[in-house]
């Protein structure tokens, strides 16, 4: 591919896929377009991630789809990471190609970083939660309706709130 980034499979080089493994996960759209502006594929980019943790792929813990790319942490399940975001990619690219998304729809690869322990989780989730607000798209959390995070984490970031799992 003409547009590939170089040295990109450096990237992927001593990539740790353990099943039962935690990370957080990062995609982007392909030319950052902010293709999940549109609230029906924001909702469908929140379906894919329930579909996602269903079929015991990866367990979403907590996800952000944002204007323009996509964060989500949890625990891998069947399959290797690529495995997971590939079909994850492939299933919404032609979902949002069928509601006239131009393709491509995803930037090549993904962003990886293995949870290692309690305060990283929480560092990497909070960062997650807290990304609607930092990027000046809603004042208040419980405005922002395409984030999925753990009823236990709602007393500590947005009180009252309960997720969207």
């Amino acid at each position: 591919m003409a547009n590939r980034i170089p040295h990109s499979r450096d990237l992927r080089r001593g990539r740790d896929s353990r099943t039962g493994g935690y990370y957080f996960l990062t995609t982007s759209v392909a030319g950052r377009r902010p293709i999940f502006r549109h609230p029906e594929n924001a909702t469908m980019m929140v379906n894919a991630l329930r579909w996602i943790n269903d079929a015991k792929r990866f367990f979403v813990d907590a996800a952000v789809v944002m204007p323009d790319h996509l964060h989500l942490a949890g625990r891998l399940g069947e399959g290797s990471l690529a495995s997971v975001m590939h079909t994850l990619k492939s299933f919404t690219a032609n979902q949002l190609v069928g509601n006239g998304v131009m393709s491509p729809v995803w930037q090549d690869g993904y962003h990886d970083h293995q949870l290692r322990d309690d305060e990283d989780y929480g560092v990497h989730v909070r960062y997650l939660i807290e990304n609607p607000t930092r990027a000046g798209l809603v004042e208040h959390l419980d405005d922002y309706p395409y984030l999925i995070f753990p009823d236990w984490w709602c007393d500590q970031v947005a009180p009252g709130r309960r997720s969207h799992k």
